[in-house]
């Protein structure tokens, strides 16, 4: 009697429970196409990738950014602008040609790694301080090429400060009775400033260069603010940076390296872009920032370096923070 009432009851129960109509096949892919497509939405929110790849802590894949791309009648905005923030590191090289009976006044040519031609620097005589025109001309080392120049880059006299400047005339040579309008919109444009000084002073070795760079603010726009004006003393780059006026201007430092035990020398981490020692070997990093590298740059043969940057620096201004490593300074080697 007992079995009868149990199997009644459990007649009932089932009777109180609906079954769900059975899917088609269609029916399961497209349920399942929207859970993927609403998971894979909810991931990118956290910008989490939706494909794992095991190899992903070890190496970070590359922005492919193509210079080829770029229209020659925009390559120069290229080159003297900041470059783009979705081309991440821009790796190029550096190539110093010593030839012919110039060899106290070298000639430096830029391209990419894949040989792409951007400017070229070349050292100028008959001048009292280190001075570089840098231009797009292979050929115009005096930077007479108006379409081709680009601006030059001067150091004093101990080679521990240099100045970075665009098209224009040096302010002390205007006109002082011109009107202060049109004197400025002849004015050259500052566009970097770099300092340099001995980080282990009287001591053999020195130790490694310490350096410091500065550009004008680059909005979150991609504008770069302009630093022209007629007293560069108190109202330029360098006094900017003494004033550290945070909103008109980008500070850059360079990433101190570590003394290495088994090598016997300051060393710093290249991921395999730097393959020789040298006092020119440096990377360039912010006080907000100290884990990310802007700039680095360094010798990978005897007249061979390897120089990559990213966001806010444009190509001029890293190449001309380049070229002021090359020069002897005096305390710091």
């Amino acid at each position: 009697l007992k079995s009868v009432m149990d199997s009644m009851a459990a007649d009932e129960e089932m009777e109180g429970m609906v079954a769900p109509n059975p899917m088609t096949a269609d029916e399961l892919k497209a349920e399942e196409a929207r859970r993927r497509s609403s998971l894979a939405a909810a991931l990118d929110e956290k910008g989490i990738s939706t494909v794992f790849d095991p190899g992903a802590g070890a190496a970070v894949a590359k922005p492919q950014f193509d210079v080829t791309s770029i229209p020659p009648l925009e390559m120069k905005g290229f080159l003297l602008n900041p470059s783009p923030k979705s081309a991440g590191m821009i790796e190029c090289r550096i190539i110093r040609d010593k030839g012919g009976l110039s060899k106290l006044f070298p000639k430096y040519i830029l391209e990419t790694d894949a040989g792409v031609f951007l400017m070229a620097a070349k050292k100028q005589k008959n001048n009292k301080t280190s001075k570089y025109v840098i231009t797009m001309s292979r050929t115009d080392d005096s930077g007479k090429d108006e379409e081709a120049f680009l601006g030059k880059l001067r150091s004093n006299f101990l080679g521990l400060e240099c100045m970075a400047y665009g098209e224009g005339m040096n302010p002390k040579k205007i006109d002082s009775s011109m009107s202060q309008v049109h004197a400025l919109q002849l004015a050259r444009q500052e566009l970097l400033a770099v300092q340099y000084s001995s980080s282990l002073w009287g001591t053999k070795p020195r130790g490694p260069r310490k350096m410091g760079a500065v550009i004008p603010k680059v909005q979150p726009n991609g504008e770069r603010l302009m630093c022209r004006t007629l007293h560069p003393d108190t109202e330029g780059l360098v006094a900017l940076q003494k004033a550290n006026n945070a909103s008109h201007i980008h500070q850059f430092h360079n990433k101190p390296p570590k003394w290495n035990e088994q090598v016997g020398a300051f060393v710093l981490n290249f991921n395999k872009r730097v393959t020789q020692a040298s006092v020119k070997n440096f990377q360039l990093t912010t006080q907000e920032d100290p884990d990310t590298v802007f700039l680095q740059f360094g010798r990978v043969g005897k007249d061979v370096f390897n120089m990559d940057f990213r966001f806010p620096f444009s190509p001029f201004q890293a190449f001309a923070i380049c070229l002021s490593s090359f020069d002897y300074k005096l305390c710091c080697e």
